[in-house]
């Protein structure tokens, strides 16, 4: 009997949905996933034809609970580290500083390292029987979990408890904490993503680009003034009314029907 791929993945016109498929480990990130998951975010990136990525977990139980702490612990009586350790492709879509939105669609556990990739992407939505939460302070290993945190607006207070405590929050909580954007039932999950998804795909790639780019370089965390010189120069012409996706949008909406855009 073949082996079912670690990564499973789907297409849609310009949306690209891959799923972490090792149900039976909760989607725990061993070095074959995580290979998975870089060559994914590559294809993602260098694809001119795809626009938006959508990442979620197979079997209902977990997004993914992180680093798979038993080939981790295998690795290290035989005195050597992860592949990934040593040449830093940990497969988060943050590794590769994407002008192209993520969407993180979590059902189930989303922990440790699993919620670094739900924290580096740009969107995240949830099925209301997530869980959200940083265990690795109780197995001796520190992370960027608190940064990545901090950086998408949760509060400090929530979270210094949730990374010094590591106990877990539901999805209710991280919907107030303003950690996912909304929260549904779990069988309305992938279809509200690839919504969501095809939506942003219909739309001007110039100026989902800009928008993109401009988050990854920190404009929206500058202060106003500064981030005012600098949106012109960083989203390129997007402004602009003789772009041909402003062209097209222009015409578009003179023509009432939908914008093609090619870009």
């Amino acid at each position: 009997m073949s082996k079912e791929p670690v990564l499973l993945i789907e297409r849609r016109g310009g949306v690209i949905c891959a799923t972490m498929n090792r149900p039976h480990a909760l989607n725990s990130l061993d070095t074959e996933l995580r290979a998975a998951l870089n060559a994914f975010w590559q294809q993602f990136r260098d694809d001119p034809e795809l626009r938006v990525a959508i990442i979620s977990g197979a079997g209902g139980r977990a997004f993914s609970t992180g680093r798979d702490l038993k080939e981790t612990a295998k690795l290290n009586a035989a005195g050597a580290r992860p592949s990934y350790e040593l040449d830093g492709a940990y497969g988060y879509p943050g590794e590769y500083v994407l002008e192209k939105p993520v969407i993180a669609a979590i059902d189930g556990y989303c922990l440790a390292a699993g919620l670094l990739i739900a924290l580096t992407s740009d969107i995240r939505i949830a099925s209301d029987r997530s869980s959200f939460g940083n265990p690795q302070v109780a197995r001796g290993r520190g992370t960027r979990v608190p940064y990545e945190l901090a950086r998408i607006g949760v509060g400090l207070s929530r979270v210094m408890e949730m990374t010094l405590t590591g106990e877990r929050i539901d999805a209710a909580e991280a919907l107030q904490a303003g950690l996912v954007s909304r929260v549904v039932p779990p069988q309305q999950l992938m279809d509200i993503a690839w919504a969501m998804g095809e939506r942003i795909a219909s739309n001007s790639p110039t100026v989902v680009g800009g928008i993109k780019k401009a988050y990854e370089m920190g404009i929206f965390d500058l202060p106003m003034n500064e981030a005012r010189r600098l949106w012109a120069s960083v989203t390129g012409g997007m402004m602009s009314s003789q772009t041909p996706d402003s062209i097209e949008g222009a015409r578009s909406f003179a023509q009432k029907r939908q914008a093609r855009f090619d870009s």
